[in-house]
């Protein structure tokens, strides 16, 4: 398969096959991990305009479907003396999604599954375009709601993250009962 530069738009052929895609349809409780302090705002997607699968302040909610997977996914970025967050169980209703899990999403999208588990902060530090970001781009692009990708440190772990939510057409999201606080 060939590698499409980043930035470029699928061909109209490629849009085409994209929309005439069978989605994987999601339903069920998903966990997002927010400040204590944000729990209001646990339906307001991603605080940063960058994050893995999103730039230019771009909608992203990222959510796993277990709360200790959930927080394993955010150790990275958390760091001495964060205030303490909670693990926010959701109800996600009839989420179109692409599975970067499975080759045939992969290849009827022409995306390369490795772009998903380049490490994006040191290409933002040398001011260079996330490779995270080329299948996310692909994905929007082809008008799935969002896609599930797996753990870049245990593959059979594995997340959703969604780039439209509670809008005309897009999945449903709403609060799923209580919150529990994340461990230190």
């Amino acid at each position: 398969m060939t590698r499409k530069p980043y930035g470029a738009k699928l061909t109209v052929y490629e849009a085409r096959r994209a929309m005439a895609m069978r989605w994987d349809e999601r339903s069920g409780t998903f966990y997002r991990i927010v400040f204590e302090a944000d729990q209001d705002q646990v339906l307001a997607g991603a605080r940063h305009p960058e994050g893995r699968f999103h730039h230019g302040g771009l909608p992203a909610l990222y959510l796993s479907c277990r709360a200790d997977w959930a927080a394993k996914a955010i150790e990275t970025y958390r760091q001495p003396g964060d205030p303490r967050r909670l693990a926010v169980p959701l109800q996600v209703e009839r989420a179109k999604i692409v599975d970067l899990r499975r080759a045939d999403h992969c290849a009827q999208l022409s995306i390369q599954k490795l772009d998903a588990a380049v490490p994006w902060r040191p290409q933002r530090q040398r001011g260079q375009p996330a490779d995270s970001w080329r299948p996310a781009d692909i994905v929007r692009s082809s008008q799935a709601d969002g896609m599930v990708y797996p753990a870049r440190s245990a593959p059979e772990r594995w997340h959703l993250v969604l780039f439209r939510w509670n809008a005309l057409g897009g999945p449903t999201i709403t609060a799923a009962g209580a919150a529990t606080l994340v461990p230190e």
